[in-house]
């Protein structure tokens, strides 16, 4: 059943015109009065819907169903993610949202791009679209919350999470297996983090962990370590 992503209330038994975004995607899927569709808005249902008009600029449905989603990991993951070039940031937000990270905060170290405000507000909204595709793609209800970048040392000051990882190729450190329902996962730019930012995470209660001994790409050591922790703590197991 095809899905959407609606930024509308939605209940049973309601009916709601569709916005034009999801009427040129039915338009593009070539569906047709008969067929049902189905809804999100981020709020942890699924909403099966009918066609009650169906025009070629203006679709309207009724709401027929609410269906609870219990697809959401057991473990709260906060990505912070150095920001890398941006066709491998692009995949690792859509990576994130399939693999069940909560929130991702974009962090900037010595060696990121810093975007200035304008630029900021269009890949802010272009991050928003990615994780809105990926969850109509992945069947997660509820939607990955992206915060704004932070500075490095906002960042780790601000962490509350039971358990915080940084992931650094150069400083040894394993994953704990005592069970964490928080954590926070800290990922270095390319290039990686220098010893200053490494130990200014440290002081703030971030623990090293060495993924092998080979050193990864940014986007490879933060889509490793999400998958591990979801399988040592969350649902992949």
């Amino acid at each position: 059943m095809p899905r959407f992503y609606v930024n509308l209330p939605l209940e049973q038994a309601s009916k709601i015109s569709l916005p034009e975004d999801v009427v040129r995607h039915i338009s593009v899927l070539r569906l047709r009065l008969t067929d049902t569709i189905s809804l999100f808005n981020g709020d942890g249902y699924d909403y099966v819907a009918e066609f009650s008009e169906f025009e070629r600029r203006k679709i309207s449905v009724k709401i027929i169903a609410a269906n609870l989603v219990q697809n959401e990991s057991k473990l709260n993951l906060t990505l912070l993610m150095s920001i890398i070039a941006s066709d491998k940031f692009d995949w690792v937000v859509q990576k994130a949202v399939e693999l069940g990270v909560t929130r991702l905060i974009p962090i900037y170290a010595q060696n990121t791009q810093r975007f200035k405000a304008d630029k900021l507000s269009s890949r802010m909204e272009h991050w928003r679209k990615i994780i809105l595709s990926s969850s109509e793609q992945s069947g997660r209800a509820r939607l990955l919350e992206l915060l704004e970048p932070l500075e490095l040392a906002s960042a780790v000051a601000s962490s509350t999470a039971a358990a915080k990882f940084i992931l650094s190729p150069h400083h040894a450190g394993k994953l704990s297996l005592h069970a964490h329902e928080s954590v926070d996962l800290l990922v270095g730019p390319e290039g990686g983090f220098n010893q200053a930012e490494v130990e200014l995470a440290h002081q703030a209660g971030f623990n090293s962990w060495q993924l092998g001994g080979r050193i990864l790409r940014a986007e490879t050591a933060a889509l490793s370590g999400v998958s591990l922790l979801q399988a040592h703590f969350g649902d992949f197991a």
